[in-house]
């Protein structure tokens, strides 16, 4: 089996598994995988299964550009506020000054009335990305030259043809 260059080899990308291995690589290490399991008793594959099954499955949640870059940029002017709001998130559900649980909290009802979210100062949203334009990930707000100022709609899960035809 001849190696392909480096640079010529479809590279997996850094975010899925946090390296730059050659695809190719990768995809060969899973059908070697895949072969040895097919030797292995069904039961040491049943086994095998439940064991994985137990396993957590992350999946990166992919925040649009423009709302993260208004955010930030929103922290740095308010910070004080914001750490302020969150240690009082996390005295309300009884967690110790200090505990890292208090940042997965809402702040928002413990900031000031201004830098509440709908607020003349207030928190901006994070919202997810919806699509990549131009190689950056942007919400159905951030969309540019989105035709009127209409939300777009953005389909999860499976929905029917009729489901579809009464949205119109």
């Amino acid at each position: 089996m001849s190696e392909t260059p480096a640079e010529d080899a479809p590279q997996t990308p850094a975010a899925f598994n946090g390296s730059t291995t050659p695809a190719r690589q990768t995809a060969d290490g899973v059908a070697a995988i895949a072969g040895m399991l097919s030797q292995l008793p069904q039961t040491v594959t049943q086994a095998l299964a439940m064991v994985l099954q137990q396993v957590p499955v992350q999946t990166r949640q992919h925040l649009c550009a423009q709302c993260l870059v208004a955010r930030i940029g929103w922290e740095a002017l308010h910070g004080q506020a914001l750490k302020a709001a969150i240690a009082a998130a996390g005295k309300e559900f009884g967690l110790a000054d200090g505990d890292p649980r208090a940042s997965q909290l809402d702040p928002a009802p413990h900031l000031p009335e201004n830098l509440r979210p709908g607020g003349p100062q207030g928190l901006p949203p994070l919202t997810a990305a919806v699509t990549t334009v131009g190689g950056t990930e942007v919400c159905s707000e951030h969309i540019p030259n989105r035709p009127g100022s209409q939300k777009l709609l953005i389909a999860q899960g499976a929905l029917s043809p009729t489901t579809m035809a009464q949205l119109r």
